[in-house]
């Protein structure tokens, strides 16, 4: 601990002995030091607990495999799509509708500069929750994926979604009611179930694609709610490798388990989707195949049709919680 942090800590500890002097003496010491006992709890304790942290992670990445290497291509393509969008935010030139009239500002570059970098924080947030033991947390987290992922899809499909998105009020319950009506998740579920009949998604997946969106965001939305079942999670992981739960200072630091396979295997199916759908607007919408030169698009283009033979070819052995083919 730093000496200014130190003395932070030992001014809350004699304020505190000030205000409860009965208190402090019940701990038998003084308050300079209570402050080192809690100096030394900081090291000790939570030292070890973050050092474990490290250890889990280690663990979760060679077990995690191949599920995991999958997932980075995946977060390989949005990073890239970020990075694109980055690059040409202050161009001339619109990424997406480039033929359609639409408000000056905020510039659709800008707009899916906006989208795809936030999708890329949210499959490292997971990423990260996932290794790290914290399992409730991360799928949470990619329940807020899941919702992002399908308004990005909705914006890129659908003129009028799009606007909605740019539009906002100051009053908050017009906000929410504009939200509500049009942006909500259910709606552009609703809107991407149309997607699916213009892209004939049917003939590439003998999953229905409503069926996958409405399942996975239910399935993750118990960890985004009061939910006992879904704490239970958290609170008895399975350990790695191993039967039964993990014991009380394991659990309660969180372990990178069993079920984290079915949480990436899940995760895996909505971004291959999400894919299947993103990369066919970009190019038939949006007409991406129009750059030319450093904006040229067969680098990300050759590795999205890699990805998605990949997962396809590999999806039994990723997915290890159901016996459907895509």
């Amino acid at each position: 601990m730093r000496d200014e942090d130190y003395r932070l800590l030992l001014a809350a500890c004699q304020q505190t002995a000030f205000n409860l002097p009965r208190l402090q003496s019940m701990q038998g010491q003084t308050a300079e030091e209570s402050a080192k006992s809690i100096d030394r709890e900081l090291e000790g304790f939570l030292g070890a607990v973050f050092q474990d942290r490290q250890r889990i992670s280690n663990a979760a990445i060679d077990a995690m495999q191949p599920l995991l290497m999958v997932y980075d291509f995946a977060l390989l393509q949005i990073c890239d799509l970020s990075y694109f969008a980055w690059k040409n935010d202050d161009s001339r030139i619109k990424l997406i509708w480039p033929s359609t009239k639409l408000p000056r500002r905020p510039k659709p570059t800008h707009v899916f500069y906006v989208l795809v970098s936030n999708l890329a924080q949210l499959l490292q947030a997971v990423r990260l929750l996932l290794l790290n033991g914290f399992e409730g947390q991360g799928r949470a987290i990619f329940r807020s994926f899941v919702e992002l992922a399908d308004l990005t899809l909705a914006v890129l499909a659908d003129e009028n979604v799009y606007r909605n998105y740019i539009t906002s009020y100051d009053d908050h319950d017009k906000e929410y009611q504009h939200w509500r009506r049009n942006l909500a998740p259910a709606v552009m579920r609703r809107r991407l179930i149309k997607l699916d009949a213009e892209l004939d998604i049917a003939s590439t997946t003998a999953i229905p694609a409503s069926e996958v969106r409405e399942d996975t965001y239910s399935w993750f939305s118990l960890f985004s709610h009061v939910n006992f079942v879904a704490h239970i999670v958290s609170a008895y992981p399975t350990p790695l490798g191993g039967e039964g739960v993990a014991d009380a200072p394991r659990a309660m630091l969180g372990e990178a388990g069993e079920m984290t396979h079915s949480t990436f295997a899940r995760a895996l199916l909505y971004i291959w989707l999400f894919f299947s759908h993103c990369d066919r607007l970009l190019w038939e919408r949006h007409k991406w195949g129009r750059f030319r030169g450093d904006r040229w698009r067969g680098w990300y283009r050759y590795r999205a049709r890699a990805f998605d033979t990949l997962f396809r070819q590999n999806y039994r052995q990723l997915q290890g919680i159901a016996d459907d083919d895509v």
